[in-house]
């Protein structure tokens, strides 16, 4: 985890020009876990398993801090959130059909290059093992999974009319991969109002420039970076206490 970038103070917000107050209500948060599948982050499966064989120097990188780093925290998280009986959500990323026919025409064509290219079948649709929540942090009974064939969850699903039906305000957002559905469903969220609490220690991309780079601009202009800790206790702080309150928007 790398922190010291990222400063409550930013060196791009001097004057805090982006800072507003809010209140953080528990009753009203939901905690995201976005797209934690096996096809990209089992050993065993898909991309991760493509990248031990073909990227080392991503595996490297991305294997370590899924196993000691993002995936602990995001279990740490949801253990918070259900123990205080607070709404937890997934969102799974994958083609409908088995043919991806249902995804835009880039994003078909972008998998069947890859497909040709790797020999690897990357159409891990609705369905199949590798589309599967990684075992460590599978959904309970009674929890919402929102499955989309975009990027963000915002573009194919009916994510932001069910989080108004249930009174969600605040999002805590974890997940991969960082710069891109995350990152993504994290902007699009704070676009339509929503408080926006990207989990520096709970999310994970290819490498760690990608990874700071795309923290450094969301608090810049979305929402506020945390830690895991750090929302944890925020959250427990009786009400009038908190610390955060303060979550940058554009």
């Amino acid at each position: 985890m790398s922190r010291n970038r990222i400063s409550r103070k930013s060196q791009d917000d001097p004057l805090g020009l982006n800072i507003i107050q809010v209140e953080i209500i528990p009753s009203k948060t939901a905690l995201l876990v976005i797209d934690m599948q096996k096809y990209g982050y089992d050993p065993n499966y898909g991309l991760l398993k493509l990248f031990r064989s073909e990227a080392p120097q991503i595996y490297s990188y991305l294997y370590p801090r899924l196993r000691d780093t993002v995936v602990p925290n995001i279990a740490r998280l949801l253990s918070f959130f259900r123990d205080n009986q607070l709404r937890v959500i997934y969102v799974c990323v994958g083609p409908f059909l088995p043919d991806g026919s249902d995804m835009i025409a880039r994003r078909q064509r972008r998998e069947l290059e890859h497909m040709r290219r790797t020999g690897m079948d990357y159409l891990f649709h609705a369905g199949t093992v590798e589309h599967e929540v990684l075992d460590e942090l599978k959904p309970n009974t009674g929890e919402l999974v929102i499955y989309k064939n975009s990027i963000g969850a915002f573009n194919s699903t009916a994510i932001d009319q069910l989080l108004r039906n249930m009174g969600i305000e605040t999002l805590v957002i974890t997940g991969a991969a960082t710069n891109g559905c995350v990152e993504t469903t994290a902007r699009d969220a704070a676009d339509r109002g929503y408080h926006c609490f990207l989990v520096d220690d709970g999310c994970a991309t290819k490498n760690q420039e990608l990874h700071d780079g795309t923290l450094r601009n969301f608090e810049l202009l979305f929402g506020r970076v945390v830690t895991t800790e750090e929302i944890v206790s925020e959250l427990q702080r009786p009400p009038g206490q908190n610390d955060y309150r303060k979550v940058k928007q554009a």
